[in-house]
């Protein structure tokens, strides 16, 4: 009787038991959901049409995890656009301004099974956590603008909008079974260990400069 009645008391105990956390520790998943997220909400934003022009990056008004990820990114793509970047603005003819709504990870961690108790009487008995079931899922977030303006008047030529994008990895567990792990972080790991490393692209010929030639007087 007492045997079932324990039994009883745990299923009544069972349950799903659900936290929120958010952090920004730097584990290579906290890296790759960050990067993962980015990447999806840049490739949604349209550019300007920046071909042959003069293009200053502003960032100053960006404030961001990953900071750094994000503004060579959009660099990157500026310049695959044809774009002429600059250093300097006041030599620039376009200037384009990037900004974050929000960028960061979140974590669901739930279980289904008993939490931990201690039993009081009649001998004090600690009884510990039991979990069935196990899910942690983990979330990359990146919301993101682009907007351009000429440098000379401030007039706006381009506004891209905002675009927002979500990564994902999932982990769960079922009664020792696991962990099983997918998600959009899973999968571009998978992708890139069956890449094979593609050979360097050959870069545009740079001009070289003008010979000048001193004649003594």
């Amino acid at each position: 009787m007492l045997r079932f009645s324990f039994i009883l008391l745990l299923f009544a105990l069972a349950g799903c038991t659900t936290s929120r956390t958010s952090d920004t520790s730097r584990t290579a998943i906290e890296q790759l959901l960050v990067s993962n997220a980015v990447d999806q909400s840049l490739e949604k934003l349209a550019l300007p049409d920046v071909a042959g022009r003069k293009v200053f990056v502003e960032t100053q008004y960006l404030d961001s995890v990953d900071k750094g990820y994000v503004i060579a990114s959009i660099r990157q793509r500026l310049l695959t656009s044809g774009a002429l970047l600059t250093a300097d603005k006041t030599e620039s003819e376009i200037i384009v301004e990037v900004c974050s709504g929000g960028i960061g990870t979140d974590n669901v961690d739930s279980f289904l099974g008993v939490p931990g108790f201690a039993l009081a009487a009649p001998i004090p008995v600690a009884i510990p956590e039991l979990r069935l079931y196990q899910r942690k899922i983990q979330y990359g977030t990146a919301k993101i603008s682009v907007y351009a303006y000429a440098t000379a008047d401030g007039r706006m030529l381009f506004d891209s909008g905002h675009a927002i994008a979500r990564s994902d990895d999932n982990t769960w567990t079922f009664m020792g079974i696991g962990p099983v792990r997918h998600g959009s972080v899973r999968d571009e790991v998978r992708e890139g260990e069956k890449s094979k490393v593609s050979l360097p692209t050959r870069i545009a010929e740079i001009p070289e400069p003008p010979i000048t030639t001193r004649y003594n007087r």
